[in-house]
């Protein structure tokens, strides 16, 4: 009954915030929310409804990507409360506590099989709220792979519901991107869809080659997650981001800032 209700929200939620009457709400949101409007790409009047300012876009020079030159430095995908981890198992340890979560049930039946990839690999949780940039940045450089959605709930991503013994991430609804990176490996980029939010939109193609920073997609109203998986011995997250997550702390960060770098080989070692 819960997660009837849950999804009938959502719905309702995403069909209200794109009438045009939904523009009216937007000042009020900016107000409350204390946003820089001066960093929004398009002008305040250009939003015919709300969820189009919900994922606006902001202007390039808003969030500069940090290194720009050194394809083996990570960059956070969103802006968001970010969450690192060594191991998957740390996460699960510190952090992801739903007694049904696992990699294979989390990347769905598409890509179970490449879930012994991810063994003793790196975990990094980029959670939006609803007053951030809900567009979404690859962080590294690569190609993307075959794209595939798995249906599902709408539970809420916050702290508590990641924290209670509901498996959220392998529950709600959510699109897998794999991302093949010279420098990171197969990266696998989990957007998982949350209350209110109706709709996980990606703005690529299967086979294009992205930047490190190039935008990949954007989430309609709500909170929303994107949990990335890394390849065993792959990166080394920076040093404050991994004592914050060993002590259960998000870090506010914003998308294009750095916080890990891959392990270059060995010849390549400057």
């Amino acid at each position: 009954k819960a997660r009837k209700l849950l999804k009938s929200l959502s719905f309702k939620q995403g069909v209200k915030y794109d009438s045009f009457q939904s523009a009216a709400e937007i000042p009020a949101f900016i107000e409350f929310h204390g946003l820089n409007v001066e960093e929004i790409l398009d002008p305040l009047d250009s939003f015919k409804t709300f969820n189009e300012f919900f994922y606006r876009k902001l202007k390039p020079s808003a969030r500069p990507i940090e290194s720009p030159d050194d394809p083996y430095r990570l960059v956070s995908a969103a802006d968001c409360r970010l969450m690192t981890f060594a191991t998957i198992d740390d996460a699960t340890r510190l952090w992801i506590k739903g007694r049904e979560f696992s990699v294979p049930k989390l990347l769905g039946d598409a890509y179970r099989d490449e879930a012994e990839r991810y063994k003793d690999g790196a975990l990094v949780i980029f959670r939006l709220a609803p007053q951030d940039y809900h567009r979404f940045h690859s962080p590294v450089e690569g190609t993307i792979g075959p794209m595939s959605v798995i249906s599902g709930e709408y539970y809420t991503v916050n702290p508590q519901a990641i924290r209670s013994s509901l498996d959220v991430y392998g529950e709600n609804v959510r699109k897998i991107v794999p991302i093949d990176s010279p420098q990171f490996g197969r990266v696998m980029a989990v957007c998982i869809g949350a209350m209110m939010v109706g709709s996980i939109k990606t703005t690529v193609q299967e086979g294009e080659h992205v930047r490190r920073g190039q935008e990949f997609g954007y989430f309609a109203f709500g909170g929303s997650t994107i949990v990335m998986l890394f390849e065993r011995d792959r990166v080394v997250w920076d040093e404050d981001l991994l004592i914050n997550g060993r002590a259960s702390l998000e870090t506010l960060v914003r998308f294009g800032t750095g916080i890990g770098m891959g392990r270059r080989p060995a010849t390549a070692a400057v």
